[in-house]
């Protein structure tokens, strides 16, 4: 097999609204180069619908079955050569870069990394703010993990149909990633982290927002009971 196939999908949401707009944002720039080592791309531009709803769209796509499909927010850059090697020889249906082994479903705010605790932690992710790069690593850097986050997930397509696992519409762009990951761990589809080399360009601080925390409460209601 070779390092970077064709079998290989990168799938991004994006608001920019021309192709212009979207040259100005992290991961076009880093796309260059994996277009080049064969990997196909495609963009759901001027986006207005949920996160899970146009990931399902790939998902059930019968001529993406034998792909791998990776799903990247639009704010990071892919800076790692070996991203189709690694990707191509996960041991995982799911693949992310960070997350956690557990989840505290009694936890008030539940996002991944204050459901768990620090012990618990797997992964690691680089972030640039200012111009400044930084790498976060939050533990073992290959692991098996209840929940990771969303802003790269890599899915075996085929492991995924198999199980009727899809991503839940009901969590347009806050828990999508978390409901995803505990329904896989439902249907016993293998998720966890590899050592990938990407560069967020945002610092997750939509918590700060109501939207956060109404999705915070839809989510309980939905799987914390």
């Amino acid at each position: 097999m070779s390092y970077y196939s064709s079998e290989i999908l990168i799938v991004a949401c994006t608001t920019a609204k021309t192709d212009t707009e979207f040259e100005t944002r992290p991961l076009y720039r880093s796309l260059k180069h994996h277009y080049e080592c064969g990997m196909d791309f495609f963009l759901f531009k001027d986006n207005k619908k949920g996160l899970s709803e146009c990931y399902n769209t790939i998902l059930k796509d019968p001529k993406n079955i034998d792909k791998i499909v990776l799903f990247v927010h639009d704010d990071v850059e892919l800076d790692d050569v070996f991203l189709g090697r690694k990707l191509l020889d996960s041991p995982y249906s799911i693949t992310g870069l960070a997350g956690a082994k557990s989840f505290n479903k009694a936890s008030d705010k539940l996002a991944w990394h204050i459901s768990a605790p620090r012990e618990d932690y797997v992964g690691e992710v680089a972030h640039n703010s200012n111009g400044k790069v930084w790498t976060t690593v939050f533990g073992p850097t290959k692991s098996r993990a209840l929940t990771i986050d969303g802003l790269f997930v890599a899915c075996k397509v085929k492991d995924l149909v198999e199980n009727d696992l899809y991503f839940n519409e009901s969590f347009a762009f806050h828990f999508y990633d978390l409901s995803f990951c505990l329904d896989a761990n439902e249907k016993k589809v293998s998720c966890g982290v590899l050592p990938i080399r990407v560069i967020h360009h945002g610092l997750g601080d939509s918590m700060l927002t109501p939207e956060w925390e109404e999705a915070n409460l839809k989510f309980k209601e939905a799987y914390c009971k």
